[in-house]
């Protein structure tokens, strides 16, 4: 003996939505202190930034490892410069603490330890920040 199910409810109409927008919320304000809170703000004109100047130390020619290079607390390895990564010339575009980001042959970025880019030490594009 089979039995039929009861037949469904009629669905109901949703509630339409009203023709004026509702009032903008108030900003939700978080415990803590006002210091760990994050606010942006644009920075003042400071006027323009410390020129770079060449580096005037004389450093020994010849091949080395990037991250045999030192340099002084007031000089900058800019980035720009041709290296040797396992055998293949590469470009380096950005300079970090411990790594490099070079461009490949298919033009992809990807990051190298400078213990890996073998580099010409005299030929480096080395500034030194300017003083003001």
């Amino acid at each position: 003996m089979l039995r039929k199910p009861p037949p469904l409810p009629a669905p109901r109409s949703l509630p339409s939505r009203p023709a004026i927008p509702p009032a903008p919320r108030p900003g939700i304000r978080l415990p803590g202190s006002a210091s760990s809170r994050l606010t942006i703000k644009p920075s003042p004109s400071q006027g323009p930034r410390p020129q770079l100047q060449l580096s005037t130390k004389v450093r020994p020619g010849g091949s080395r490892r990037l991250s045999e290079v030192e340099l002084d607390e007031d000089e900058v390895l800019i980035d720009g410069f041709d290296a040797t990564l396992e055998g293949e010339r590469v470009r380096i575009t950005a300079v970090l603490e411990r790594t490099c980001v070079y461009v490949d042959r298919r033009g992809d970025r990807r990051l190298a330890r400078k213990g890996d880019l073998w580099i010409e030490a005299d030929k480096l594009p080395i500034r030194r920040r300017g003083i003001s």
